[in-house]
């Protein structure tokens, strides 16, 4: 009885050091729960000892905790006691049968391997969805939302890059890294953490040229072509599109890399011909891909749909003064876009639309349609409608005193004005 008292106490001792380690990295019963990929109920039980978890749980949770392992070491103290509590006596005659075996540690040990390639497989393959959820979500939540919604994501990386994953797994962690660089990378460009971004993406590049992944390579070089663009660096985004390319084979990567890399930097560059090439080969490329229907977003992990082909090409020919077919297009395109509530496009794709109306001597409508867009993106910040719309002011310079377009430009200029600091959460990667 006396050693059962003991398990017990030991068992209630450790889940108050689990509550207090977890209120010291101000996290609550909640958040560990999920991050350990456990009940919020599980949490709350063991710390008040009624649970008794195995030892992957108290893994995760020193993972998770940064203890150093002080939560495993003291379960494997209790999980000893218990078994020694529990095992019979060595029979008559058997003083020598111990050298037959291996020690009971080494035998755990091989275990305890297994159970943390199993674990390691349940954390990345989290990881992996809420990454992907992530992307899919980047053109809708306001990127300072997104930034604090990936630093438990971040937090989880950091804690697989520091342990011993089997080679599979590890280029699957690899692949999420960089996935996860290339998004903080555009979320940094759209909060104008310039060098941050650039920083993001080129690790995200590193990333996948270490898990030797050539399609995330092509996918990062994308992302790398995109922050040059929006940074002013042409020559530079249209470097990365080709390379990108070269990495890409056959894969989906190709379109947005030809359309939203080569043809937009190319046309900034002045080169009618090439983004005539550009636009062609984009084409030619979406019919080996069909569509599934949906309209694809920026950083897609898969190919670009015909919709965001087409707003791509669009902006390309609106860059060299173009405007033939460009508004039936770009009409189509908002009608999608408006329906998939994808604001970021939505709202490009209604400036590049203003835009061809100035080129048609029509500033009423162009200025309508620059105030849609930054009403649609008025809870967000996306430097890429900074820009266009900047761009759109640009063209309508000899209109500036319509009383239509002045109100664009006191609205842009209003929504420049800094009223909060920049979000926690984007630190340079290291």
């Amino acid at each position: 009885m006396a050693d059962h008292d003991e398990i017990t106490t030991a068992r209630r001792a450790l889940g108050r050091h689990l509550a207090h380690l977890r209120k010291d990295a101000d996290h609550t019963q909640h958040s560990l729960a999920r991050l350990v990929q456990y009940g919020r109920s599980s949490i709350a039980n063991t710390e008040t000892g009624r649970q008794h978890p195995e030892r992957p749980f108290w893994t995760r949770c020193d993972h998770v905790l940064r203890t150093g392992g002080v939560l495993t070491a003291e379960y494997d103290r209790i999980a000893d006691l218990n078994h020694r509590r529990h095992r019979p006596a060595d029979p008559p005659g058997s003083t020598s049968a111990a050298a037959w075996w291996e020690p009971e540690d080494a035998i755990t040990a091989r275990r305890s391997a297994l159970t943390t390639a199993t674990d390691d497989d349940a954390r990345l393959a989290h990881l992996e969805d809420e990454v992907r959820q992530a992307i899919a979500d980047n053109e809708r939540c306001p990127p300072a939302v997104l930034v604090a919604r990936l630093r438990p994501l971040r937090v989880c990386v950091d804690q697989l890059m520091a342990g011993r994953q089997h080679p599979p797994q590890r280029a699957r962690l690899y692949t999420a890294a960089a996935h996860l660089s290339g998004l903080h990378a555009a979320l940094a460009l759209d909060l104008r953490a310039f060098r941050v971004a650039h920083a993001y993406a080129a690790e995200a590049f590193d990333l996948a040229h270490t898990a030797e992944q050539p399609d995330t390579q092509a996918w990062a070089r994308a992302t790398q072509s995109l922050i040059a663009f929006y940074t002013g660096n042409h020559r530079d985004a249209l470097a990365y599109a080709e390379d990108g390319l070269r990495h890409a084979g056959t894969g989906p990567h190709r379109i947005r890399l030809t359309v939203n890399g080569q043809a937009r930097a190319l046309a900034h560059l002045g080169d009618r011909s090439a983004v005539d090439r550009a636009v062609g080969r984009t084409f030619d490329l979406l019919a080996e891909h069909p569509s599934d229907g949906q309209v694809s977003t920026s950083l897609t992990l898969g190919p670009y749909c015909p919709t965001r082909a087409a707003a791509n090409a669009t902006t390309a020919y609106l860059a060299l003064g173009h405007t033939t077919d460009v508004a039936d297009y770009l009409a189509t395109a908002i009608a999608a876009f408006d329906t998939a509530q994808l604001r970021g496009p939505q709202a490009l794709s209604r400036l590049d639309l203003a835009t061809a109306h100035l080129h048609a001597d029509d500033p009423d409508q162009a200025a309508e349609l620059a105030m849609q867009a930054l009403t649609l993106t008025a809870e967000h910040r996306f430097e890429s409608v900074h820009q266009r719309t900047h761009q759109f002011l640009t063209t309508a310079h000899p209109l500036r005193h319509h009383p239509q377009i002045q109100d664009v430009a006191n609205l842009l200029a209003d929504r420049t004005r800094p009223r909060t600091a920049p979000p926690a959460g984007l630190r340079s990667p290291t």
